[in-house]
C-alpha cells in the first residue's frame, strides 16, 4: 500500500503525507498545539515572508490558512508553488520587506 497523499491545504496540490511539514499557527512559543500541515514550499515561504513576531500578532490576521493567502505577497507565492510538481524543491529567499519595521 503507498503512503498516504493530502492536499496542502494553503496551494491545492497532492502531497505525500511524508513531505507536509507542521506549521504553528501563532508560533511554538505562543501556541504549541494549533498546528497546520503545509506541503515544504508553501512552509518556506511563510517563514521568508513574515516574521514570528507578525505570525503570533492577532490583529494581522496570519493565524489561519485563510488569513495567509488573503496577504497579496503569498497569495501571489502560492500562485507560483501551485505550478510547480510535487517533490520538486524550489529556493526560497526571504522577503526584502520581512524585516522592515512598520511605523
Amino acid at each position: 500500500m503507498g503512503e498516504r497523499i493530502d492536499d496542502c491545504p494553503s496551494c491545492g496540490r497532492p502531497i505525500p503525507r511524508g513531505l507536509m511539514e507542521k506549521h504553528h499557527l501563532r508560533t511554538r512559543r505562543t501556541d504549541k498545539d494549533e498546528t497546520e500541515f503545509l506541503c515544504r514550499e508553501c512552509h518556506k515561504t511563510v517563514h521568508a515572508l513574515f516574521r514570528n513576531q507578525d505570525l503570533r500578532d492577532p490583529r494581522n490576521g496570519l493565524d489561519s490558512v485563510e488569513g495567509l493567502l488573503a496577504d497579496e505577497r503569498f497569495a501571489k507565492a502560492v500562485t507560483f508553488i501551485k505550478k510547480v510538481p510535487p517533490g520538486n524543491h524550489m529556493t526560497t529567499r526571504e522577503s526584502r520587506h520581512r524585516h522592515k519595521r512598520k511605523r
